[in-house]
């Protein structure tokens, strides 16, 4: 999978530079289709509270938000197979999906994770890994509903940080 970055921040603002892109992108890499594209955009916090706001009514801007265009139902062969590259379950293209299109979008508020790694002593380097981990697993149909459910993404995405060299900052601390 490729990521596509966009930065949507006005004025100065954390961008990725080219050690931390080549991370994202190895993130990236064993999930999904290698021809499939997920969008990243850099978005201001007051536009990731109006997005956590009409997609998860919760005021407030929040760190990720994650958006897939896969369907779990389809006909056929599923795209990609449950348990394949990354895939929760059974994943479709669908007939909406045009080559070249992204499958899903993950949108971050770069500024609202930097505060929040500042007053938690976080490493930025590692939340912004780990958020482009979490929002890949979101696009690949994973949830965090359930606490059975949040222990196996945690998991997951500890082995996938670990893989790139990263200690998964939540690990161990209840998150």
């Amino acid at each position: 999978m490729k990521l596509v970055f966009t930065n949507r921040l006005s004025g100065p603002g954390f961008v990725p530079d080219e050690d931390l892109t080549t991370l994202f992108n190895s993130l990236a890499e064993p999930a999904g289709r290698e021809e499939w594209e997920v969008g990243l955009a850099w978005i201001e916090d007051e536009a990731m509270a109006d997005l956590n706001l009409r997609y998860r009514n919760v005021s407030g801007p929040t760190d990720v938000l994650s958006f897939s265009y896969l369907e779990e139902a389809g006909e056929g062969e599923p795209d990609l197979a449950g348990g394949d590259r990354g895939a929760r379950g059974d994943l479709w293209t669908g007939s909406d999906c045009v080559p070249g299109e992204p499958v899903g979008e993950i949108v971050i508020a770069p500024r609202f994770v930097e505060n929040r790694c500042r007053r938690n002593g976080w490493p930025v380097r590692a939340e912004f890994a780990l958020l482009v981990v979490h929002g890949l697993l979101h696009v690949m149909g994973w949830e965090h509903a359930e606490p059975e459910e949040t222990a196996a993404m945690r998991e997951h995405e500890a082995v996938r940080l670990a893989r790139e060299g990263v200690v998964h900052p939540l690990w161990g601390k209840g998150a």
